[in-house]
């Protein structure tokens, strides 16, 4: 009998997590997994250790070495290998729950369905804290399609079929942060069925080495070319229409919520911010209407509703000033 689901792991530096991660996956309740384990061109011991793992559990783990191209140039090298019907994602500094798969598999059976989410535990590696979020939103409240779409799009906390990489041709784009993003998105507005595994079964670690941890690189413009590409794929397979508010708060939280409080901390938080509110109103002129607004919390709400080229940087001394008495850098 063949594998029944295919986990994807790429792998650049990460010595120090690597093992956690590898033994969390090799000790699945799930006997019928492969790990197809992609070494991006590491420089530090990451291969000695996955070549450990290999040995020792030569059913499972199989290894793979290329040349560094990026985290999205790793998964993409990886799917070619995948030989289950379902195929699960998870970065080599993360870890998971053992019945993770099985649980999700098991999910996947019997309701049908051709993508399963499940919750996320964050945990801060310096403060050794922790927080549970959700992997279903429940703001549509009717359509489990657009609640999805509203929900955290990463993409390890989720079990996909195949038919959306084959069928679809979806890739991750090369080079580029927020690559989970524009996949992400097209599956659940695709999916035939998409059910929910209401338990944390993700450790998601925060560290301040982590992409996603930097505050002070340009690369944050990349979410402009990651959103153009989601309006322009939306409006190409003529998705837009039926999901107009939810690319449309996709915009609001990722450009000028989440991304909006990533810029104010960078380096060049005038040229990213204005660059955010242009690029919005630009495509959604009438943003300040979204539906969705009035599911955030009270600041928030109240953010996004004055929020403008001269009140962000009112913002911004704020934000700045809050970070400073509570000892960030």
């Amino acid at each position: 009998m063949g594998p029944l689901v295919s986990v994807i792991v790429p792998v650049f530096n990460v010595e120090k997590y690597l093992s956690k991660c590898l033994n969390s996956l090799v000790n699945q309740t799930l006997s019928e997994i492969e790990i197809i384990v992609v070494n991006d061109g590491s420089t530090d011991k990451s291969q000695t250790i996955i070549d450990d793992f290999a040995r020792r559990y030569p059913q499972k783990i199989f290894s793979f070495i290329k040349e560094n191209g990026g985290l999205s140039d790793a998964r993409n090298f990886g799917l070619q290998y995948a030989n289950a019907d379902f195929i699960g994602f998870i970065d080599s500094d993360d870890f998971v729950e053992q019945e993770m798969y099985k649980l999700m598999l098991e999910k996947a059976i019997s309701c049908n369905a051709d993508i399963v989410v499940c919750d996320i535990l964050y945990e801060w590696e310096k403060s050794n804290t922790s927080r549970l979020m959700s992997g279903l939103r429940r703001l549509n409240g009717v359509d489990v399609k657009k609640d999805a779409m509203l929900s955290p799009l990463f993409a390890w906390n989720k079990l996909y079929h195949k038919k959306f990489f084959k069928q679809y041709n979806l890739r991750y784009p090369i080079g580029l942060w927020y690559e989970d993003i524009p996949v992400t998105l097209p599956i659940f507005a695709f999916a035939d069925k998409i059910a929910y595994v209401e338990i944390p079964l993700v450790h998601y670690l925060q560290r301040d080495s982590s992409i996603m941890g930097a505050r002070s690189s340009r690369k944050m413009r990349d979410i402009f070319v990651i959103m153009t590409q989601v309006s322009d794929y939306f409006n190409d397979k003529g998705l837009m229409n039926k999901y107009h508010s939810e690319v449309e708060y996709l915009f609001i939280e990722q450009l000028l919520i989440y991304g909006g409080f990533r810029f104010i901390r960078s380096d060049i938080p005038n040229e990213l911010m204005n660059e955010a509110l242009e690029l919005t109103y630009a495509l959604f002129p009438k943003w300040k209407k979204n539906l969705y607004i009035k599911t955030l919390g009270f600041k928030n709400r109240m953010y996004v509703r004055t929020l403008n080229k001269f009140s962000y940087r009112l913002y911004r001394v704020l934000i700045r000033t809050i970070d400073l008495l509570k000892g960030r850098s």
